[in-house]
């Protein structure tokens, strides 16, 4: 006859079984939710990161069209468009240089401008279509650096460069490291580097215009690219007539 005491070992020993199988799949679980946060962090970053963003061998062998046109259902259709109907493909693809496209949202403000109130969502925006093809070139000209490739080390390590842009006229590029606000309480000097672009004023616009990138660093065939944040305009200061 068994003894208390043995009788109650094995009722432990048997309640204990399942605990650990809980316990493990507990772990499972709450490591399958922790690495799906990274991936969902890692595709998020990709756009939106200033600087995060991975490329496969595949994409850096691709030139700037290709890989715009290889993105441009996500980001950049509206630049597609632009491009193909200016016939400025060659542009783009000439050897050497730094782009800084213009995403969907960039290219909207810059319909907006052509409203009579672009503050009123009731009037539409003047389609693609309708815009005048030598303007559109010439903003095009104006994001793209001839004959130089900045990547954001080189931006930071320069500080502020003083460039010309494809019309020829002046462009500061500056490399800044961002202060990383944890919570409110600003660690200066510990965030990411981010390049700030900023269009020195001329007779043709209204201001000095100065614009965040969103993604940094995409690399290309023919150049490198930096992507504009989502609330710059693609025409960056310019003067519109309406």
């Amino acid at each position: 006859m068994k003894s208390i005491e043995k009788i109650e070992e094995n009722q432990y020993k048997n309640k204990c079984i399942p605990m650990k199988k809980i316990n493990k799949t507990k772990i499972i679980i709450y490591a399958c939710i922790c690495m799906s946060i990274i991936a969902a962090c890692k595709k998020k970053d990709y756009y939106f990161d200033g600087g995060l963003a991975s490329q496969s061998e595949a994409e850096k062998a691709m030139n700037m069209y290709d890989y715009l046109k290889s993105h441009q259902a996500r980001n950049f259709d509206s630049l597609m468009k632009i491009i193909d109907m200016t016939g400025t493909k060659n542009l783009i693809n000439q050897p050497g240089i730094t782009f800084f496209p213009p995403c969907n949202e960039s290219v909207v403000l810059f319909q907006n401008q052509y409203k009579p109130n672009p503050s009123d969502l009731k009037q539409l925006n003047r389609p693609l279509s309708k815009m005048n093809l030598d303007t559109l070139r010439l903003l095009l000209n104006r994001l793209i650096i001839p004959n130089s490739r900045i990547d954001i080390e080189k931006a930071y390590a320069d500080g502020k460069k003083y460039y010309k842009d494809n019309n020829g006229d002046s462009l500061f590029i500056s490399g800044v490291r961002e202060n990383y606000d944890n919570g409110g309480v600003t660690a200066i000097g510990q965030g990411r580097f981010k390049i700030v672009y900023e269009h020195r004023k001329t007779k043709m616009d209204t201001v000095n215009y100065e614009s965040n990138i969103k993604t940094h660093n995409l690399i290309t065939a023919n150049g490198i690219m930096h992507v504009l944040n989502y609330n710059s305009s693609f025409h960056s200061g310019l003067k519109i007539k309406k």
